[in-house]
């Protein structure tokens, strides 16, 4: 029968019918108390994953185990192999070559052991895990760049210490053999880029998404990598330098420029002593000296002034060697007194070299003292008063007292040629120096030039290194007198804020105070100015605030109330500059408030002229490092 509802398709078919215990083809035959076989079947499942779970489980906390039992191993390697890289870098830098070779097998073993530790399937495994992984790649990569930095970049670098020992660059009859350090040029370099490449792999551990007790380590060896990175980076391009520079591909000629404090400039002060060094084949001779004075009026066809130049430094700049650092782009200076000396004597030198009384000084704690050609002495300890002061009360007439600084600088350049002192001392005030602000160097040679670029050896004017903004306060004398070496300079920068884009918000402050003697007005006519610019005593400077690369300045104070200023842009960076006149004893302080460039996110860097009274570089944590 069929429902009106139904389709055909619906009909035709048999309804099947249930099957029920009574039915019986549903009877089964089974013993007596025997389970059905689904539960059978469902119980053996059960017993079964359980089974795989409790199997799984054991090997869970194997592994486990197995992972935190390597973990632990590996940071006991680790642990030895970080003071055996801090041991032997201590060695390195002071030529201890046979406790460096002692030192470096233990060290690749540690840091073998800790890679081999941290690698493996597990640890890939765990690698992959949400929570675990970012703190289980971080440990990988540090055991990864230890043992990276100990089986390829520090053995080059113990070798080359070999051939290199500082004993055997001292001065011999005047000359230093250069062969065997051009001999390891290419071994430290390329220490010094494995080294560069360790640090750059650390540096993408992101220690923000890892726990404190894996971040501390990761930072801490960064630091001490960075520490490595720089001796390789300085070892390098000295390795690169010294031999071409020192003549031993063909003599070389350079400039010295023996900058005077007492009259500041940019840079340092005037160039009151001018000294032809000539190098061949290792060995350094001064061939000719002369006064600043006598390298005026040389008008260079080849120098045109920038605008900026013109508005903020003037004509001298590219007229007399005296006023050359006008500008703080030492670069720029140096080429400059590179033509004005082709200019005078027809000759073109191979670089330009600048020290300054501070510089000799420190380098004269390394020599011992000097003897002049008017049989006084010169050391350490006075050298800095002699040159900048006692020189102008002793000696009225300014050509004598030009002699005189020009004798001295050359004295100081013979003791260091002829090997005077201990070459690791010399080497050691060179670099202070240079980190001071109080050497600089720059060649006329495109390629060596390349390696000074963006050293403290270059002096270059700029307004961020790296991801660091950089401030510059610098001063030009306006008295044409030498008052500048009774004027001290206390200057501080601070980071307050991390803004939008790793820009920073930076505070200046800096002091100058003017201390003269009571009787500064009696001095004689050479230290208080010949052209009576201020009245007597007086002491008048230009002050040159450069803010950093893309920055804008908030506002400027001195004494605590505003001022206006001269806005200049020099070379891209935005400029102000003021005059301060100053009586005896007085003082000026200066405030300001700015905000850097984006992507300047590292410490603040404050860079100034460098002062008698010894105003040298500072710099400031950046507060964007709070942020991690």
């Amino acid at each position: 029968m069929t429902h009106p509802g139904w389709g055909s398709q619906w009909s035709g078919q048999a309804v099947p019918r249930p099957r029920t215990a009574q039915d019986p083809r549903s009877a089964r035959r089974r013993p007596a108390g025997a389970r059905p076989a689904r539960r059978r079947r469902r119980g053996t499942r059960r017993r079964a994953v359980l089974l795989a779970v409790a199997g799984l489980l054991v090997l869970v906390v194997v592994a486990v185990a197995w992972l935190a039992w390597d973990a632990v191993r590996a940071r006991s390697d680790l642990e030895t192999a970080r003071d055996a890289v801090a041991r032997l870098q201590d060695q390195v830098v002071a030529g201890d070559v046979e406790g460096a070779r002692a030192t470096l097998p233990a060290l690749r073993e540690h840091a073998a052991a800790a890679h081999r530790r941290t690698t493996g399937p597990l640890w890939s495994v765990a690698g992959a895990v949400p929570w675990a992984g970012p703190n289980v790649r971080a440990v990988q990569a540090v055991t990864e760049a230890v043992d990276e930095l100990a089986q390829h970049a520090l053995p080059p670098l113990v070798e080359a210490t070999a051939l290199v020992d500082p004993a055997a660059l001292r001065p011999v009859d005047g000359r230093v053999d250069v062969a065997p350090l051009a001999d390891v040029a290419s071994q430290v370099a390329a220490a010094d880029v494995a080294v560069r490449a360790t640090l750059d792999r650390l540096e993408q551990v992101d220690t923000g998404a890892v726990v404190a007790p894996v971040a501390e380590p990761v930072g801490a060896l960064r630091d001490q990598l960075a520490r490595v990175a720089a001796d390789t980076g300085t070892a390098a391009r000295a390795a690169a330098l010294l031999p071409p520079m020192l003549g031993g591909d063909g003599p070389r000629q350079y400039l010295v420029l023996v900058q005077n404090n007492a009259e500041p400039r940019a840079t340092g002060g005037i160039s009151g002593a001018v000294l032809l060094l000539r190098a061949e084949d290792g060995r350094l001779e001064v061939v000719e000296q002369r006064s600043g004075n006598e390298l005026t009026g040389l008008d260079d066809p080849d120098a045109e002034l920038s605008l900026a130049e013109q508005d903020l430094f003037g004509p001298l700049l590219v007229t007399d060697m005296r006023d050359v650092n006008f500008t703080p782009d030492f670069p720029r200076s140096a080429q400059l007194a590179r033509g004005l000396w082709a200019r005078a004597t027809g000759t073109q030198v191979d670089g330009v070299l600048s020290v300054d009384p501070v510089a000799l000084a420190l380098v004269l704690r390394a020599t011992g003292p000097v003897t002049l050609a008017d049989g006084s002495t010169l050391g350490a300890d006075d050298a800095v008063g002699v040159l900048l002061n006692d020189v102008y009360l002793r000696f009225p007439e300014p050509a004598r007292q030009d002699a005189y600084f020009a004798d001295a600088a050359s004295a100081v350049f013979s003791a260091v040629s002829s090997g005077q002192g201990e070459p690791a001392g010399v080497v050691d005030a060179l670099a202070e120096a240079a980190r001071r602000g109080r050497l600089l160097v720059w060649s006329a040679d495109a390629d060596l030039q390349a390696h000074l670029a963006g050293t403290v050896l270059a002096g270059e004017l700029r307004g961020r290194a790296g991801d660091s903004p950089v401030v510059g306060l610098y001063l030009n004398d306006g008295t044409q007198a030498k008052l500048g070496y009774y004027l001290d300079v206390d200057a501080q920068v601070a980071s307050t804020a991390c803004v939008d884009g790793d820009a920073q918000r930076i505070a200046l402050t800096a002091t100058y105070r003017y201390a003269p003697p009571a009787d500064v007005a009696s001095l004689p006519p050479y230290v208080l100015g010949l052209d009576g610019v201020v009245p007597p005593g007086d002491f008048r400077t230009n002050v040159l605030l450069y803010l950093p690369e893309g920055a804008f300045l908030e506002d400027i104070m001195v004494d605590g109330r505003p001022v206006e200023v001269h806005a200049q842009a020099h070379d891209g960076l935005a400029v102000a500059a003021l005059t301060w006149t100053f009586s005896p004893g007085q003082s000026f302080t200066l405030t300001a408030n700015l905000v850097s460039g984006p992507e300047q996110s590292g410490e603040v860097l404050l860079r100034g002229t460098p002062t008698a009274s010894g105003f040298d570089h500072v710099s400031s944590v950046s507060k964007c490092a709070d942020r991690g």
